[in-house]
Order: C-alpha cells, then structure tokens, then sequence
C-alpha cells in the first residue's frame, strides 16, 4: 500500500505539472496582458461502429507472457452471441523422478484436480454440469504458438464427473487418517484401469519428461449436460494436478501428483456460433445495427473510425476522453450475462492486435496491473456502477489522448479497435449502445490549446 500511495502521488505530481503547462494560461503577463492561450473543447464528432470476428487468439506460447492466467471450459447459449464452447487440453509433467511409483503394487486411485479461478465464471453456476476427461493420442509441441482454433487428437475417456459447481466452497479430504482443508477445487476421479498399462513402462518413463509425454501424451477436458455454464480454471495453480494414490511392495498409502505448469502446452480451444444471433446479423457490414459487441474467448471485437478530426486546428490536444455505454437489448439475461468488467482500445498490425499507447503507458504506471487503481486513473476502462433501469446500462470512460494524437499527426490509421482486458481469459460480453441512442450515444471529448 505504501507503494501504491508513493505511485498515486507522483502520478498526480506529475499531472499536475502536465496540466499546468498546458491549461490556457496567461503568458509574459507583465507586458504581453492581451496574449493568451485558448483552451478549446469538441465534441461534436460522427463515429461509425463496425462489429467483426476475430480469427483466433494465442492461447500458448513458449513465451510465458503470452500464457493464460485463466483456463475455460463450458458451454454458453447467449441470445445475442449464440453459442460457445470452451475446451482445454493440457499436458501434465513429471515434477521429479516417478520411479517409487513404478515400484508400486498397486494404484488405488487417480484423481484430477482442478482449482476454481472465479475470475472465469460465467452464465448459471447453480445448474449441474458434467466434465469428461479424454487421453490425447497425439502430443503438443510445447516450443511453438498454439492458437484457440487449435485441436488435438484425442480417444479413449479417462472419466466424468456430475457436480454442481462451488467456486468458493473450501473441500476437505481425509487421507491416510489425515483431514486437509483445501482451497476451492474440483475433485474429478479418473478410471484406474485407463492407467494398467503405467507400470509397465520403462524407467525411462518414470524420469524423462519427453519419455513420459511419448507415453501419456496428455488430456482433454471438456464440459456437456448444460448450456450455460462458463467455468475458470486455475490450471497452473499448485493445487491443480493429476494425483496417484498408490501402495509399495513395503508400505501403503503413498501420493505422487502430476503438475501443470509453463514448460508445457496448456491452452484452451475456443468455438464461437453466431448463426441466428443479432451478433451474426451485426456482422453483415450492410445491415443497419443500432449496437455494436465485443466479447471474450475468441468472440467478436468492435471498431471505430472518426469523422471530424480535422475540426481541431493546430494546437495542443491536452485530454481525449471516450465514453460508451454498455446495455441489455430485449431477450438479453443481464442475470446471467454482465458486461465485461474492462475494456482495452487496440491497434491492428501486420499479424495481430496490440495495446494502444494508451494501455501500454498506463499498464508501465500500474506495474503490469490492470487491476491496480493506477490503471484506472491512467486509461480507465472500468465498467462503471450500473444505472438503474430497466434495463440497466454501464458505462466505460478511456482516456485516448495519444491516440488521438498520433491519428490527427497521421502517424496512425483512423481506427479504433475495442476489445475486453487478457480476452482469452475471460468470458464476458458486451452490447454497446450505438450513436443513434437518443440518451446514451457514445461521444469523444477533446480539450486542446489553440498555438
């Protein structure tokens, strides 16, 4: 916190030091009293809103920023974005030598462990779902990019589980005569005789994480019995695992886990079907669309062009603050389907979306952290409290100021794009009101200072 206050101060610092250099001011006032900057304010600017697909989205890389803090997996059946699923596949890894498993007599269980990460939770978490685990017959290759629309071969069902969901509900597991009390997970159990053939395997495979992968190339999880429940997994978390309750020739009751972390590919495959859905109408460009959406996974994403740029003569653009508001159409569940709670603008390069300068100079301030208060006061972004309907609306505010900047200096294209924060890692949506909105019409605001 002291950090954090020490930041918020020179942050202030500094933009007080900005503004006071840029605000209109009166200059050599002893003897130039009849010179003064102007300070201007436009916003009277026509932007045109475009909905279109997004391909997919990196959801592994060797590169470990690029790796997902969250892992989905679901089904979701929105009225407005149709369907979508979300699948993992993931390679558990030998964290040291298995050879005391290969002594063992006998294996008494297997159990798959996943931690809840209720930062992916979406849809209806009340309703019974059932997971199912396949064993890959193929095996990723942890050194290259995978992306989302990425699927790898799989067959025989290691298990499912029927459970109703309780992200936050600790789990407690009693074990050769001890109770521990753990942190919210699922506890799925995996069909022992999938695994017969384990201890006949080489030592090799007991201690050479490629011998193992050439054996156990990996698993694929899956969610069916329900259409709209999105779950978040935290798939790196120490609690996640693969656990093998065992016996020795010697003694019983022995535990070797299996982990997943970033030497291996652990990524999520994303399908998206918009057939019937207004998203689907919204994207053919000659429809007449009142809203505009952007979604998580690798759903939909937005963009805009601006009209009315060349308004500003030369001057200093001081502040430019855009403003949206986010809503629920009719047949919309604002229950079960909130909008995202941040909203980033992007660029488009020669092979995918970045960060605008925006985003990346207020993520250097808040230390990487979207979350940090920082970010907020630096970009914004923030899905607001909501206003009260019906229906209710939420509104986003980014400061754009560079970007706008580099538009008018024509340093950059006249483009805007929007999507949600880390997109791959949640599962939210948004249907944002279009300019025809008679109340909540999105609008740019300029301040800037006449040369």
């Amino acid at each position: 916190m002291r950090l954090v206050s020490r930041l918020l101060f020179f942050l202030c610092l500094l933009m007080g030091l900005t503004w006071s250099c840029t605000q209109a001011v009166t200059i050599g006032s002893d003897f130039l009293d009849d010179q003064k900057s102007d300070l201007k304010f436009l916003d009277n600017f026509t932007m045109n809103f475009y909905t279109e697909k997004t391909d997919s989205v990196i959801t592994y890389s060797p590169n470990v920023s690029y790796q997902l803090a969250t892992y989905l997996v679901g089904n979701l059946n929105d009225p407005i974005f149709g369907h979508s699923s979300a699948g993992i596949f993931t390679q558990p890894q030998l964290p040291t030598s298995a050879l005391d498993l290969k002594s063992s007599n006998n294996i008494d269980s297997v159990i798959l462990q996943l931690r809840y990460d209720t930062l992916g939770l979406y849809g209806d978490i009340t309703a019974e779902v059932t997971l199912e685990v396949f064993q890959l017959t193929e095996t990723p290759d942890y050194t290259r990019n995978y992306y989302s629309n990425q699927r790898f071969d799989f067959g025989k069902k290691l298990g499912e589980l029927k459970f109703v969901p309780h992200p936050k509900d600790s789990i407690t597991v009693t074990y050769n005569e001890d109770t521990i009390k753990s942190a919210p997970h699922i506890r799925m159990p995996l069909d022992v005789s999938a695994f017969s053939d384990l201890l006949l395997q080489d030592s090799a495979v007991f201690t050479v994480q490629n011998k193992f992968q050439d054996y156990f190339h990996g698993i694929y999880i899956r969610m069916s019995g329900t259409e709209n429940t999105m779950l978040g997994i935290a798939l790196l978390n120490s609690l996640s695992g693969l656990t093998f309750y065992y016996d020795t020739p010697v003694e019983e009751n022995h535990i070797f886990k299996l982990v997943f972390n970033t030497f291996r590919v652990n990524m999520v495959n994303f399908n998206h079907d918009y057939r019937g859905s207004p998203v689907g109408t919204a994207l053919d460009l000659s429809s007449d669309n009142t809203n505009w959406y952007v979604q998580g996974m690798s759903g939909v994403r937005s963009y805009v062009t601006i009209d009315g740029l060349d308004q500003i003569p030369n001057a200093v653009i001081n502040q430019a603050v855009l403003e949206f508001y986010a809503s629920f159409p009719p047949g919309d569940d604002e229950v079960l389907f909130p909008p995202c709670n941040y909203l980033i603008t992007q660029e488009q390069t020669d092979t995918t979306l970045n960060y605008d300068t925006d985003v990346r100079l207020a993520l250097a301030v808040a230390q990487g952290n979207h979350l940090n208060p920082i970010f907020d006061l630096v970009f914004g972004g923030k899905r607001s409290d909501p206003i009260p309907g019906p229906p209710t609306v939420y509104k986003y505010e980014m400061k754009v100021t560079n970007k706008i900047k580099e538009i008018v200096a024509g340093n950059k294209e006249n483009i805007i794009y929007f999507n949600p924060f880390s997109k791959a890692d949640y599962p939210h949506r948004a249907v944002l009101l279009g300019p025809n909105n008679t109340i909540y019409a999105p609008r740019l605001r300029v301040t800037y200072t006449v040369l």
